[in-house]
C-alpha cells in the first residue's frame, strides 16, 4: 500500500497557492496527502487552508518570534556565514530535524518548493539518506544570482523538478539537473487567475489607498538576500528611482504605489520618499493580484512579480542594478523596458506611454515561462505520481 504524499511549504501565500491546488487534485483522486507548514518557523502564521481533507500540521505550534512589522537587517548586523551555519545545524539537530522526521513517517514521497536553504537543504540530505524520493516544485523565476547559496537550487537530487516553462527547464538543465528529471508542468497558481475578478478587488484596494487613478507599481523584493549588495544599497537604488521618476509622475499625474515583500520594512521606503518630499503609497496588506489588475504599469528589480505583471497585461520595466545589469531575461527578450539610473525619466515616459512593448512579445514571454496554464495542477500531480510509482 502506498504511503501518504507529504507537502512542505514555508510561505503561506505563494507556496500555498502553488502547492495546495495539487494537494486538492490528488486528494480528489483518492491519494492521501499531508501538508506540513513551516510558516511559524519563519515568523509567519499558518492560515486555515482548504486542503480538501488532507491533514495539515504546523512544524512549530507558535510563531518563532513576534512579527508585527518586518525588521530590516542592516549590513553591519548580518551574522557571519559560518556562525549562521552553526546555529542552523544546532536548530536542525535539536528540534526541526526530529520533528520533521516524525511528521514525515510513512511518506511515499515528499514535495518541496526549495532544496537550497534552511531547513530544506538539511531535509533533502535526510531524505536521501533514508531513500525517500522528493519532488522539487519551482517557487520562483530562476536565473544566475550572485548569492552562492541560491546557485545550488535544483541540484540536490530531486527525483523530479517541476519547471514552470521551457525557460526554466533550460536553466535547470544548464546547471546540471539531468534532463530526464526536469518536467515542464507550469505553475498551478495561475490555473484559475481571472483578471476580471481581480479588477473588482483592485478597485477596493485603490479606495483603501486613497487613490483615484491607476498607479505605477514599484514591485520591490529583498535583492540583498539574492546577493545584490546590502539593504542600504537597495534603498539607495530606490531613492535614485524616486528622484528621477518624480518629474515624470508629477507631470502625468500618476501616483506611485510601492508593493513590498514580507521581509521588507515599509518605514524604510517611506523614509526615502520623505527625504525628497515625495508622496508615495506603500502597500503591505493589499493583494498583489488586486493591485496588478488596476495598475497602469509596473517596475521590478529582480523578482517573479514581473512575470505576474505581464500575465495581467501590464507594461513592464526593469530597474538596472548597478554593477549587475538587468536581472532575469525580461529586458533581453524584449518583454520589458530597461530603466538605467541616470536616464530613468526617459524610460519611464516610454513605459507609461506604452510606446515600445508589444502584447505579442509579452505573450510569447509568458508562454516561455508559464506553460500549461489551466492544467498545471494536473501536470504537477502526474509528475509526483510518476516518482511514487517508480520507487
Amino acid at each position: 500500500m502506498r504511503g501518504k504524499i507529504s507537502f512542505i511549504l514555508s510561505n503561506p501565500r505563494h507556496h500555498a497557492e502553488i502547492l495546495l491546488p495539487v494537494v486538492r487534485e490528488l486528494q480528489a483522486d483518492g491519494q492521501a496527502c499531508h501538508v506540513i507548514s513551516l510558516a511559524e518557523l519563519r515568523g509567519l502564521t499558518t492560515p486555515a487552508w482548504d486542503a480538501n481533507g488532507a491533514r495539515i500540521d504546523r512544524l512549530l505550534p507558535v510563531r518563532r518570534h513576534a512579527k508585527g512589522r518586518p525588521t530590516t537587517v542592516r549590513s553591519d548586523q548580518v551574522p557571519r556565514f559560518d556562525l549562521r551555519r552553526l546555529a542552523q545545524r544546532a536548530v536542525w539537530t535539536a528540534a526541526v530535524g526530529p520533528r520533521l522526521r516524525w511528521l514525515l513517517r510513512g511518506s511515499s514521497a515528499v514535495v518541496i518548493p526549495n532544496d537550497a536553504v534552511f531547513p530544506y537543504l538539511q531535509l533533502v540530505h535526510s531524505l536521501r539518506s533514508r531513500d525517500v524520493p522528493f519532488v522539487l516544485v519551482q517557487e520562483g523565476i530562476r536565473f544566475k544570482l550572485p548569492c552562492d547559496d541560491e546557485a545550488a537550487y535544483g541540484r540536490n537530487g530531486a527525483h523530479a523538478v517541476c519547471a514552470w516553462g521551457q525557460g526554466s527547464a533550460e536553466y535547470f538543465r544548464s546547471i546540471g539537473v539531468p534532463a530526464d528529471r526536469v518536467q515542464v508542468t507550469g505553475n498551478p497558481r495561475f490555473d484559475s487567475v481571472d483578471p476580471a475578478y481581480w479588477k473588482q478587488e483592485g478597485e477596493k484596494s485603490l479606495a483603501a489607498l486613497g487613490l483615484g487613478v491607476a498607479p505605477l507599481l514599484f514591485l520591490s523584493n529583498p535583492i540583498e538576500l539574492q546577493g545584490y549588495g546590502t539593504v542600504e544599497f537597495k534603498l539607495g537604488l530606490f531613492a535614485t528611482f524616486l528622484r528621477e521618476a518624480r518629474p515624470t509622475l508629477e507631470l502625468l499625474g500618476v501616483p506611485l504605489v510601492v508593493k513590498l515583500h514580507p521581509h521588507e520594512n515599509p518605514d524604510d521606503f517611506r523614509a526615502e520618499a520623505a527625504k525628497i518630499g515625495m508622496t508615495i503609497s506603500v502597500s503591505v496588506n493589499e493583494s498583489l493580484f488586486a493591485l496588478l489588475a488596476i495598475a497602469r504599469a509596473a517596475v521590478v528589480m529582480a523578482s517573479t512579480v514581473g512575470l505576474e505583471a505581464l500575465v495581467f497585461g501590464l507594461p513592464l520595466a526593469v530597474l538596472q542594478i548597478p554593477n549587475h545589469g538587468f536581472a532575469f531575461e525580461y529586458v533581453d527578450r524584449g518583454a520589458a523596458l530597461g530603466l538605467v539610473p541616470g536616464s530613468i525619466h526617459h524610460g519611464l515616459s516610454e513605459l507609461l506611454a506604452g510606446s515600445r512593448q508589444t502584447q505579442g512579445t509579452a505573450d510569447a514571454f509568458v508562454e516561455r515561462h508559464l506553460s500549461n496554464r489551466g492544467s498545471a495542477k494536473q501536470r504537477v500531480s502526474e509528475a509526483i505520481l510518476s516518482v511514487v510509482g517508480s520507487c
